[in-house]
């Protein structure tokens, strides 16, 4: 099915601001365990709604920031990590808890950080019936520590605040509208296959093999034929026995690329097919069975241009960094999804041993499913070799990203490299259709 985009918001703050509660007003059901015992939230807590004033939404619970403990340092990389992700982040600040404790360093904290990371911020205090009497003795008022909150943040101005009673049910509704008025503003929606057009017919080739799941295609393809079809333009599935295709005998190949032409052929036309779309481990066989006029691209660079919301040309630029690779480099092969990884896998089989061949000495290492290296860690590797992106946001795909840029590391892609490793030629043929 196609991937649903989703409003991430986070929600951010100290032990006991009110963040769970925050979290169940949101959600209408006890999503977080509400406590006063400090630490209850013991990591992320996820849920993913559809709010009508919000759309499709995925809410993050986090732990509090000013946890002292060793547990508490690793909920706090947890939490950053989380506010990498978001969309929106709500800082929840209990005012009088904060005036008490004497600081307002969580609060700096948030700010300076969704500063930094380009996250839109907003706060919402979480007042109640007898704030005003916690403060008594201190001659300060409620509205006195609202205003010394927002002084701890950055852009005080620019950051939209509510005031709201978090355990009152009658706050809901405010909450909501609240969030929807302080969201970031969509950025314009990227096409997947931008310069297709609507009348000829694009060749879709899917060789599935012992990795594909049965009853189902892989998400690109769905992805892929979803958008086409809603475009009206025609289809044509495919699929290649590789082994065959690839075996030096011609008595046992020739009948495999026979089979393919006249496929090719008959789907085409008159005018042909505009587009031949591949997997990316088949780009060997389809460089030399897609004529030279049938424009030739892969799943994976579809993918990593979609993901990356149009940024190619970061992940063409990272192809570079393969040229100036030698003995004793180390590369990272990142995949956002954990499977089971069985036979000629592209991120733990093919790609490896195809860079050996031409980078002999390269070390390789291996990230798999939403763990991804720190910026520090990220350092000792000449360059990222990145998956499609299609089982991870659009919003942790970017974290990522900002990782690899503060890192200044290069970061290219399966389908890319995979054009590479056939050469010059054949990565300038699949980058055509882009340019």
């Amino acid at each position: 099915m196609p991937r649903v985009d989703r409003l991430i918001i986070g929600i951010f703050g100290r032990i006991n601001a009110g963040k769970s509660t925050l979290m169940n007003l949101l959600t209408q059901q006890e999503t977080s365990i509400v406590d006063a015992t400090p630490g209850t939230t013991a990591g992320i807590k996820s849920s993913v709604m559809e709010i009508h004033a919000l759309g499709p939404c995925r809410i993050l619970d986090t732990a509090g920031l000013d946890e002292d403990s060793g547990l508490g340092e690793k909920k706090r990389m947890k939490t950053l990590a989380a506010l990498e992700e978001v969309d929106l982040a709500i800082l929840v600040v209990d005012p009088v808890q904060a005036f008490l404790s004497g600081n307002t360093r969580v609060e700096s904290f948030v700010g300076e950080k969704c500063r930094e990371m380009g996250r839109r911020l907003a706060v919402v205090f979480n007042t109640h019936s007898n704030s005003a009497s916690l403060l008594e003795g201190t001659g300060a008022t409620v509205e006195e520590i609202i205003e010394q909150c927002r002084g701890a943040l950055p852009d005080r101005a620019g950051t939209p605040f509510t005031e709201l009673d978090l355990i009152s049910e009658a706050s809901a509704g405010p909450l909501v509208r609240f969030i929807a008025s302080a969201r970031p503003e969509k950025g314009g929606k990227v096409e997947l296959l931008p310069f297709v057009g609507r009348n000829r017919p694009v060749f879709l080739h899917i060789p599935l093999d012992e990795e594909s799941p049965d009853g189902r295609l892989l998400r690109p393809q769905e992805m892929a034929m979803e958008y086409l079809l809603r475009m009206e333009v025609p289809i044509g599935l495919y699929r290649t026995d590789l082994k065959l295709a690839r075996s030096r005998s011609k008595t046992i190949s020739e009948p495999e690329r026979e089979k393919f032409a006249g496929f090719l052929n008959s789907i085409g036309g008159e005018n042909g097919v505009q587009l031949v779309l591949t997997d990316s481990q088949a780009i060997d066989v389809m460089k030399e069975w897609v004529p030279e006029d049938i424009p030739l691209t892969t799943f994976s660079i579809m993918m990593i241009h979609s993901t990356s919301g149009g940024n190619l040309p970061l992940f063409i630029r990272g192809t570079e960094a393969l040229d100036g690779m030698k003995a004793g480099d180390s590369v990272l092969i990142a995949e956002a999804c954990n499977h089971d990884r069985i036979a000629e896998d592209i991120g733990t089989v093919q790609i490896p041993r195809k860079l050996q061949k031409v980078r002999p000495g390269v070390k390789v290492d291996h990230a798999f499913g939403r763990e991804f290296p720190a910026p520090e860690r990220l350092r000792e590797y000449k360059v990222v070799i990145h998956c499609g992106g299609c089982m991870i946001s659009a919003q942790k795909f970017s974290a990522r990203v900002n990782r690899l840029a503060e890192a200044g590391v290069p970061v290219t892609n399966y389908g890319l490299v995979l054009s590479w490793l056939e050469g010059a030629d054949t990565l300038r043929r699949v980058l055509k259709p882009w340019s």
